[in-house]
């Protein structure tokens, strides 16, 4: 009787094993979903990340830019537009807004674009991808008119490239911003799962490069 309840009991033993080595093997080497695999490759080889560990400095760096473009930004809008120009009887023929809400649409639309444009990219979607582009023409288009009034006649010269000036500066400020603001959410993310999914890793870009040569290498041997 002892022997079989032994032998029981070591069965019981190893069925428990095999049941519950599954289960703590998921929660200690969880894996990414093969979407968001592909994404924190495209993010990791986009942004040359070469570890976890260099990913806070960067959201540093990049965070510290924006906050300081900003600054500018919002410093030039009011001295240049708010305090200098702000009885422009300029009017736009694209659905006729003044001067001060040109300067406010046109880095909106450039903001929206790179928004729509950066999850187009990442997602490989098409309609994001249609919206950035005519978000980006009408910025464009928002900026270049005063000079083109300017050059027809229906605008003061001088007065036309100070506006368009003031446009392009403006939209610039916001694409430059948008940019590295959209790259410190995308290494946010690539942070977040790395936490999450701690043996992931983080194969730097030249790794990646090498090892596409050695496969291309062997390949052209066999």
């Amino acid at each position: 009787m002892w022997s079989a309840g032994a032998s029981m009991s070591e069965g019981a033993g190893v069925i428990n094993e095999v049941t519950e080595t599954p289960v703590s093997r998921q929660l200690v080497e969880p894996e990414p979903s093969p979407t968001e695999g592909l994404l924190m490759e495209s993010i990791t080889a986009r942004l040359n990340v070469d570890s976890a560990e260099s990913i806070p400095k960067m959201i540093h760096a990049k965070g510290k830019v924006v906050g300081a473009i900003i600054t500018g930004y919002a410093v030039f809008w009011w001295l240049t537009v708010l305090k200098a120009n702000g009885k422009s009887d300029f009017n736009s023929i694209f659905f006729d807004p003044t001067f001060m809400t040109v300067t406010i649409i046109a880095p909106c639309l450039v903001f929206l674009g790179s928004l729509l444009g950066a999850l187009s990219r990442e997602h490989g979607q098409l309609i994001p991808g249609l919206i950035s582009g005519i978000s980006l023409v009408l910025a464009f288009l928002y900026a270049s008119e005063p000079a083109i009034m300017g050059l027809v006649g229906s605008t003061d010269m001088g007065d036309a490239l100070w506006m368009s000036g003031r446009l392009v500066i403006l939209c610039s400020t916001i694409y430059v911003a948008a940019k590295l603001l959209i790259d410190a959410v995308l290494l946010l993310y690539l942070q977040s799962r790395l936490k999450k999914y701690p043996l992931a890793g983080i194969v730097a870009p030249s790794d990646v490069d090498s090892l596409h040569h050695e496969e291309a290498q062997n390949e052209t041997e066999a």
